[in-house]
């Protein structure tokens, strides 16, 4: 057999190759790129309304406009109902403004002991007394004295030498004539006790020379 006719036999026999599916696909890649470019859509970058989580706008409203405020309790006035609180509001008073009324502190003081109120009058005597006032510091003797202590009309409880003694010096320094003779009497009265035996008379007579 010649050479060609060899050829031809071969060719015709040789098995011929299938085309893949390549070239198709290429086609429809294409085809959709070019559908896609076409057709308006949206941007990829936005998210998807229906997706994407929708943030609260912010409130125009002050913030506290947007919650009622809480209404600040006003403080608590306390009330001074402490014995001799009456006393103690004059004084603070007086103190406020400047001057200090002695006489119209030691008129407050009797009153306040004619009407029972025996820590606002003691108050009121011992602020006038220690300021100078020669009555009230008499009061506080005569009140302490037990010559002349009166139960529950005194602004103290008992009788009290040391006491009636220390408001009488005071009302004598400051020019009382009756507190220097309730001094000499209460003096003779103690020397009297102590000459009898009574320890506390002796004691305090001792502290008086």
């Amino acid at each position: 057999m010649d050479a060609p006719e060899v050829e031809t036999e071969v060719a015709e026999s040789a098995p011929r190759r299938k085309r893949g599916p390549w070239p198709l696909i290429a086609i429809v890649a294409a085809l959709t790129l070019i559908a896609v470019w076409l057709v308006p859509g949206e941007s990829p970058d936005s998210p998807d309304t229906d997706t994407a989580e929708t943030k609260p706008a912010p409130s125009l409203l002050a913030p506290e406009a947007d919650a009622p405020a809480e209404q600040e309790e006003a403080p608590e006035t306390l009330v001074d109902d402490r014995p001799g609180a009456r006393a103690r509001a004059l004084i603070a008073e007086m103190r406020a403004g400047g001057e200090r009324d002695l006489d119209a502190l030691f008129a407050a003081a009797e009153s306040a002991r004619r009407d029972g109120e025996l820590p606002d009058a003691y108050l009121l005597y011992f602020f006038a007394a220690r300021e100078g006032h020669a009555d009230a510091a008499l009061a506080l003797g005569r009140q302490a004295d037990p010559a002349s202590h009166t139960a529950g009309e005194s602004v103290f409880e008992s009788p009290d030498l040391t006491q009636a003694h220390k408001w009488y010096q005071v009302a004598a320094r400051n020019g009382s004539t009756a507190a220097r003779d309730g001094l000499a009497a209460l003096r003779a009265r103690v020397e009297r006790l102590a000459a009898d035996g009574d320890p506390e008379a002796q004691r305090i007579a001792l502290l008086w020379q």
